[in-house]
């Protein structure tokens, strides 16, 4: 059954999955994790994307952590498990625990690695809608899957009840306009934290962002700003924003986000191996920097 459509708009942060030294998930911190962005205004949840190190935890660790954002969240706000991985089977277990513990909606990368035909892919979302009968949400995120989005080769599921929206980690901002304007009934979550402003302009009504663990008032800054028509002071927020982003981004943004939190007293760790810790001169700019720009 599909979810209210406009339950599920929002802010939402793409949650960093905690780890302790042993690079064993913190499921006591990611509570905390929670409950701290819930005051701090985050809408919804995204669990076990890129942010949350999907990729390099076990099927069984990606169900516990969703299960444990689900208990702590309570309904208060949606939760989104992203569930995709390489073999169809496991994306479908993945989706319906999901769903079973209490997830609103499913995301799913497109399969990797092998090249996939066009046909493939889309199988792939068509098997995962008809085997789980839940709300699933493309993700379209090229840089990582080879794979860009559209209205034409995504129009299929896109048409399809179930299939509620595109989360677009995408700079094709052009691309994210005609889906919007082709299917608009559907949520469209920008992805990439440094285009949000300009993503609302080309049709984005949600998002789903990295740094949102961090600058949750930020982000409702800027939409509420560019709702009332103030675009020169949406662009001064953005301008903030993406200065944060630049410096993460240059020193690797998921290890440097869990590095800020860790500044704010939550211990996140370090990103799972072959990820790489901080150099001390990193951390040194990450501390800087969130001292000037950290909003709460």
């Amino acid at each position: 059954m599909v979810a209210n459509l406009d339950s599920m708009r929002g802010i939402y942060s793409a949650l960093v999955t905690p780890m302790d030294r042993n690079e064993q998930i913190d499921h006591v911190v990611l509570r905390d994790l929670v409950e701290f962005q819930l005051t701090m205004g985050v809408e919804g949840f995204y669990c076990c994307g890129s942010s949350g190190e999907a990729l390099l935890l076990s099927l069984e660790e990606r169900e516990e952590v969703v299960r444990t954002v689900v208990d702590q969240v309570a309904g208060r706000v949606p939760v989104i498990a992203h569930v995709g991985t390489i073999r169809t089977a496991d994306t479908i277990r993945l989706a319906k625990h999901a769903y079973s513990d209490g997830a609103s909606a499913v995301s799913m990368i497109p399969p990797y690695y092998y090249k996939f035909s066009q046909e493939e892919i889309l199988g792939y979302y068509e098997d995962v809608v008809k085997e789980t009968q839940v709300p699933v949400i493309i993700y379209n995120i090229p840089q990582f899957t080879g794979i860009s989005f559209n209205k034409d080769n995504a129009g299929k599921l896109l048409e399809h009840e179930l299939v509620i929206g595109v989360k677009h980690t995408s700079t094709d901002l052009y691309g994210l306009e005609r889906m919007r304007t082709a299917y608009p009934d559907k949520i469209y979550f920008n992805g990439f934290d440094e285009t949000f402003l300009s993503a609302l302009s080309a049709g984005a009504d949600s998002a789903v962002g990295t740094t949102v663990n961090l600058f949750a008032p930020r982000f409702l800054k800027i939409r509420s700003l560019f709702n009332e028509g103030k675009m020169k002071d949406a662009l001064d927020e953005q301008s903030k924003v993406n200065t944060c982003v630049e410096t993460l981004v240059r020193h690797g943004i998921f290890n440097g986000v869990k590095y800020a939190l860790a500044l704010k007293g939550f211990s996140c760790g370090t990103c799972r191996a072959p990820f790489k810790p901080l150099s001390d001169v990193a951390k040194q700019e990450i501390s800087l920097l969130i001292s000037s720009f950290f909003v709460h």
